[in-house]
């Protein structure tokens, strides 16, 4: 079997969905889906070039030669958005060795620990399951950012069936003079923890609630805002600084009770090792669309695992890249506990793809599918109603 071909259509959900098909000479293609991007940021458009180059490098080799083409691959990746070409290519390759094999991904990752997936809900912030949910912009929406709004919205969010809740809360939401330089003030403060008052009484005091909240990056801010929250038994808090910054994101483990989170903008495995080593964060993070795809994340989850840490593996996309993310997460081992999904405002979501029942996120867990490959297709007329502005769907 050989590679004749890389192709890519980007659909518009909440976020831009780059999706990846590798096709070969025996008929058989493989999904993947690159890096998540809102259309306002300036890598949209080379995005799907990167893709697009790849092609070059790949055409003619061996899909089932995965690691040997991802070590071939690997350095035309990069942190963030830019993992997303390299791991869109990669998850395309698993699914084209399931296929051809006639089984599921997770068997050939040396098979599953679970059989269902725990999902946690990604609920932006008080809008989340509102038409404004494409403009994450704070400007001239102060509505909102109240906690009466995120109160509002994790009632409606919970009732769904999610058994995790995680929201956006950062300290510019707070209005004015929230940040100081990029120190967050007393005012920011006091704003964010009214905001977790209410959220915490929305669900209950034993109902498992996480943030994400950069903190201006400044170590003594996140520390302040820590031990703020740390009476509200938080899942954990994310991102509360750069995650470069190993030596200051250790020192806010340790000065706080609520786990700390990091990880989505990290590419492969070996980029996690110091974070991982040194202890420095609660949990990782991995994004199967950054990271490098299937095979990373699964090395990610069994590095943390070996020092004690628990792994959350971070998503923002289709279900393309959530079940990729399903059958990595099934041979991951006991340190899971959850995969985010961030699309609750996407009604057509499920359209997208054909091949596994609907709806496919029940009482708050996937099923992992049984079908060869990642167990999905697209549904070409969905996608085609959701391309993005002068798009094609793999022509």
């Amino acid at each position: 079997m050989k590679i004749t071909d890389v192709k890519v259509a980007v659909i518009r959900g909440n976020f831009c969905w780059p999706l990846v098909r590798v096709d070969t000479d025996e008929g058989i293609s493989g999904l993947g889906e690159a890096r998540d991007y809102s259309p306002a940021h300036h890598y949209v458009i080379p995005l799907k070039e990167q893709v697009l180059r790849l092609k070059k490098v790949i055409v003619g080799e061996d899909p089932t030669n995965i690691e040997r083409l991802f070590a071939k691959i690997r350095a035309y990746g990069a942190e963030g958005r830019f993992g997303g070409a390299v791991s869109g290519i990669e998850i395309a390759l698993w699914d084209i060795l399931g296929k051809s094999l006639g089984v599921p991904v997770y068997k050939v990752l040396g098979g599953k620990f679970r059989s269902k997936i725990r999902i946690y809900c990604d609920c932006h912030a008080g809008r989340a399951i509102s038409d404004a949910a494409t403009d994450y912009s704070f400007e001239g929406a102060e509505e909102f950012y109240t906690p009466e709004a995120y109160a509002e919205a994790a009632r409606k969010i919970k009732v769904m069936g999610f058994t995790i809740l995680k929201f956006d809360l950062h300290p510019q939401y707070a209005g004015k003079d929230a940040l100081i330089g990029n120190v967050p003030t007393s005012k920011a403060i006091k704003y964010e923890v009214s905001v977790v008052e209410a959220l915490r009484e929305a669900v209950g005091d034993d109902f498992p609630l996480a943030l994400d909240s950069y903190q201006g990056g400044t170590v003594e801010g996140a520390i302040r805002f820590g031990k703020a929250v740390d009476p509200y038994r938080l899942l954990w808090i994310e991102d509360v600084i750069d995650w470069k910054d190993t030596r200051g994101f250790k020192t806010v483990t340790r000065a706080i009770k609520t786990p700390t989170l990091t990880g989505e903008d990290i590419y492969t495995a070996a980029s996690f090792k110091p974070l991982i080593e040194e202890r420095a964060v609660d949990i990782v993070a991995p994004d199967i669309a950054t990271n490098g795809g299937i095979m990373e994340n699964k090395k990610v989850a069994w590095l943390a695992n070996l020092y004690g840490l628990s792994v959350a593996p971070h998503c923002a996309g289709s279900p393309v890249s959530t079940m990729a993310n399903v059958h990595a997460a099934a041979a991951m081992p006991e340190n899971l506990i959850a995969i985010e999904f961030h699309a609750v405002a996407v009604p057509w979501w499920d359209d997208l793809v054909e091949g596994v029942d609907k709806p496919i996120i029940k009482g708050g867990y996937i099923s992992v599918p049984e079908r060869p490959g990642l167990g999905v297709e697209i549904n070409e007329n969905i996608a085609r109603k959701h391309l993005m502005d002068g798009e094609t769907c793999f022509e």
